[in-house]
This record gives C-alpha cells, structure tokens and sequence, in this order.
C-alpha cells in the first residue's frame, strides 16, 4: 500500500466530512452524496441580501461543511417532557387511588405517553 503525504491525508478526510454533511441533508443516494448541489445552495443561500448577512458575512461563502447536522438536543427536550408529564400523571394517580394499585409505566409507556417522533422530526 502506497503512503499519502499529509496533505493528501488532509484532503481524503475533508472529502470525508463533506460527504457526511451532505449526508446529514439528504443529498443524493446512499452511494453517492451530492457535495457540489448542497455547496451550490447553501452558497446561494448565503448570498442573500438581508440585514444578518450584512452584518454578518459568512464564513467561506456559507460552505460550513464540518457543522454536523444532529437532532440530540431534540431527542433530550422530548424525553425531559415525556418524562415530566410520566411523573406528573403517577403523582395525580398515587393521590387519586391506592399506591399499590397504581400504573407504573416501563420501557415503550414513556414513547406512547409523549409522541416523540412529531417532535423530533
């Protein structure tokens, strides 16, 4: 196996997160992700006149590749939520009924209870 220099190195890995990027937005097929589209629109995009991008101009012609697109701060305020409502509802039935009678929710009760899927998506 031939050694790449380290710029080659930097070069395969930059290609790397680009096609990862573009995989976050959904750009192309599971095979090939199209990095040139997503570059072209996003550089449109930040090519808009408006008053933020004046003030503002951003960085690399609005080419931000290694910005990763993640939905873990969505998944935490749906399950904070569900939960809160969980407890707040076990609480009205432990005050309602007899503890020992009361629902305990387990496993797949929390999803049912707070439809995580509309929030996150």
């Amino acid at each position: 196996m031939r050694r790449m220099n380290r710029y080659a190195q930097k070069r395969r890995h930059k290609r790397e997160l680009e096609k990862k990027y573009a995989r976050g937005y959904g750009y192309g097929t599971h095979r090939e992700y199209d990095v040139k589209a997503l570059r072209r629109r996003l550089e449109l995009e930040a090519q808009e006149d408006c008053y933020w991008n004046r003030k503002h101009p951003p960085r690399n012609n609005g080419w931000e590749y290694w910005k990763l697109y993640d939905m873990t701060g969505m998944r935490q305020y749906a399950k904070k939520f569900s939960d809160k409502r969980i407890r707040q509802k076990y609480r009205i039935m432990i005050r309602k009924m007899d503890p020992e009678d009361a629902f305990v929710p387990q496993g797949a009760d929390y999803e049912k209870e707070y439809d995580y899927e509309y929030t996150i998506w």
